[in-house]
């Protein structure tokens, strides 16, 4: 008598019982490696990477750092950042425009000091950074310190509101900016190229302009 062949139908289920069993071996060893230590799997390879690090700094207190400092760099001179938009951006009510001219002065003597301050901070000059601060305002914060030249680019100043105080003019400005390979020695509450917009409060005493408050939230009353 001929041998009877297998039908397709026999095959398949032949192929399906060799895969499971093949999987359920591949399991049981890899419960094996896992429970004895031998064998580990890395799944932050699926993740996107980056290169964020938590590091402390002299007070002990952690900031987020991308980047170590380099205090050797020019930022001038590197040509990725000098393709970013380093334009300020002036916004008020709701209309904005960019200041390509520098004539900053025109939009009012709070948008002239914010350009100054911001590009002290593009030089990573701390010192004439902290000299568009009020004497009162060190009186509850430090002094800026030792900075990088900082890469700012997305800079946008809002005007948001303005009041009088005794004799004084008081103006708020949102300022809003991204750092490029952001290493935390000006701002290390921000990653790289994200925005956390700050409010900054200036009086002019009809003697000079400074700024005497810095937050990350406004009420407009």
């Amino acid at each position: 008598m001929a041998e009877k062949k297998p039908t397709d139908k026999q095959k398949n289920k032949k192929r399906a019982a060799v895969i499971i069993a093949a999987a359920c071996f591949v399991c049981i060893v890899g419960l094996f490696f896992l429970n004895t230590g031998e064998l580990t799997f890395d799944f932050d390879i699926f993740k996107p990477q980056t290169t964020e690090q938590v590091v402390y700094d002299g007070s002990g207190q952690h900031r987020i750092s991308l980047y170590d400092p380099d205090w050797e760099s020019d930022i001038f001179k590197n040509r990725e950042y000098l393709d970013r938009n380093r334009y300020i951006t002036y916004v008020e009510g709701g209309l904005s425009i960019t200041l390509v001219d520098g004539d900053y002065a025109a939009y009012g003597e709070p948008v002239e000091l914010l350009a100054g301050y911001i590009d002290a901070l593009m030089h990573g000059d701390s010192e004439l950074a902290d000299s568009y601060f009020a004497d009162s305002y060190f009186e509850t914060h430090e002094h800026l310190g030792a900075i990088t030249m900082q890469k700012l680019y997305d800079i946008k100043v809002e005007y948001i509101t303005s009041s009088t105080l005794d004799d004084a003019i008081v103006y708020v400005y949102k300022l809003t900016y991204k750092i490029m390979e952001n290493d935390g020695t000006f701002r290390a509450d921000v990653t790289s190229d994200a925005e956390k917009p700050q409010f900054y409060t200036i009086v002019d005493d009809g003697y000079a302009l400074r700024i005497t408050d810095v937050s990350n939230s406004y009420m407009v009353e």
